[in-house]
């Protein structure tokens, strides 16, 4: 009876400490910068609780558990006792790379200590009070994993000026593929659907909506194109405009048309992007075919949509006739990379957590993200390869890599900057994954370079 009743008590008094932590955030940081590193270094990772209850009682019983993981195919894990601050745990890396470093609350049991459901969905966080992040050591000199595909350089061009020859896009034809879409609206809105190819050449639409304010200045306006992240969804009109861009917005399968719903939205998600698995873009049979990859289809999009909006723009006094980026995160980082090496004009690219970068790196020995296995056909889609086409005038951001990704692995990420040449930056943030940062801290580092001549 008295251990069923200490198995209760212990029970309550946990349930109690979790509820108090509700609003508790679990802050990790490096003792240096966390891409400073050198091969071998101690990287220590100093953790401490934002706005931890009051009561020291509420931290009784519980641990801090923490689980390692890295480049250099080390793994380690183990466990401090719970405090207000101060808790360390060190590790280094053996050969250039990161360290992928998981932390949680756990009970004495080593169970996670979960918010009340009350909690769950506000600004503290996830479900557990849990912490992902990293750290860097050498990452300039992190190599891509496999080579490219040697006939890189003749698929493309074989494939593009098929392209721009039997779709072509040019001042005689943008008028022929936008109408308008502003009726009640207090800004532009067109409706664009650009002829293209789709995997295996089928023939497609490239469609998006693009917005600009009216009566603005002539000059006045920046163009940019954006691209969007996995998954699929109905493009919905927008519902303003951007004061100071041209904004092409284009979703990633060509949906046509824009205003497509209900079932017939539904069969063309079945029938046209997942008829060959409900996870497009991972069918292995068709990512052995340059082609017949479902990325061909969307890479030939992009460039379809981003060179409309170069001659959209030329059309256009408001254009400041200069500066036309590409732009988009996860997925959207993959279509923005391919739109500025492809078509001319394009004057930066501003990418984060961009996917499917040097899909070889697990064949090095790194960790590996989420994205389809590695084919040499995908090797003429990855970021890596094709930014190395990118001029060196162009400015290149990669303005978030979260160091707790491992969706989108920041090695990944590292590997792409360093190839890229000229005018770049890159900034890494502790704390955060593919998603989000923390929103109570931050640590991160950036990394820049200036083209010679622009």
């Amino acid at each position: 009876m008295k251990s069923l009743l200490a198995a209760i008590a212990s029970a309550l008094a946990l349930a109690a400490n979790a509820g108090a932590l509700d609003a508790t955030i679990l802050k990790g940081v490096t003792d240096k910068d966390p891409c400073s590193y050198k091969v071998g270094e101690k990287i220590v990772f100093t953790f401490s609780l934002d706005d931890a209850p009051a009561d020291a009682k509420a931290l009784d019983g519980l641990q801090l558990k923490w689980k390692r993981r890295g480049d250099d195919a080390v793994t380690d894990e183990g466990s401090v006792p719970l405090r207000r601050d101060g808790m360390k745990v060190e590790t280094s890396l053996g050969r250039p790379g990161f360290v992928h470093l998981e932390a949680w609350v756990a009970d004495a049991n080593g169970e996670r200590v979960k918010r009340d459901e009350k909690a769950k969905a506000s600004c503290t966080g996830s479900e557990s009070i849990s912490f992902t992040g990293g750290a860097g050591a050498d990452i300039g000199k992190i190599e891509q994993g496999v080579p490219e595909p040697k006939d890189f350089n003749a698929r493309w061009k074989g494939a593009l000026a098929k392209l721009l020859r039997d779709k072509p896009v040019n001042a005689k034809t943008i008028g022929g593929f936008a109408r308008e879409a502003c009726e009640g609206l207090d800004f532009i809105c067109l409706e664009v659907e650009v002829p293209s190819y789709g995997p295996g050449r089928t023939d497609c639409w490239a469609t998006g909506y693009l917005t600009m304010p009216k009566n603005a200045k002539p000059g006045s306006l920046k163009a940019r194109v954006s691209f969007d992240g996995y998954g699929v969804y109905r493009q919905v009109r927008p519902w303003c405009a951007d004061p100071e861009w041209i904004d092409l917005h284009v979703n990633a399968h060509g949906i046509r048309p824009l205003t497509l719903a209900g079932d017939e939205f539904e069969a063309f998600r079945r029938d046209v992007i997942e008829a060959r698995g409900s996870g497009y873009a991972f069918n292995d049979e068709d990512n052995e075919d340059f082609e017949k990859a479902y990325f061909f289809g969307m890479a030939m999009r992009a460039v379809s949509a981003t060179t409309f909006m170069h001659e959209f723009a030329k059309t256009r006094p408001e254009w400041d006739g200069k500066t036309l980026v590409t732009t988009g995160g996860s997925q959207g980082g993959l279509q923005a990379t391919w739109a500025a090496a492809f078509v001319k004009g394009v004057s930066c690219l501003r990418i984060h957590v961009p996917w499917c970068c040097d899909l070889g790196g697990i064949d090095a020995g790194r960790m590996g993200g989420w994205r389809p296995r590695r084919t040499e056909a995908l090797g003429y889609f990855d970021p890596v390869n094709v930014a190395k086409r990118l001029r060196p005038s162009q400015k290149k951001e990669i303005f978030r890599s979260a160091l707790g990704d491992y969706i989108a692995p920041p090695s990944t990420h590292a590997v792409l900057y360093n190839v890229m040449r000229g005018d770049k930056e890159i900034e890494f943030r502790q704390g955060g994954d593919h998603y989000d940062d923390p929103r109570t801290y931050s640590q991160n580092q950036k990394f820049a370079e200036k083209a010679k001549n622009k």
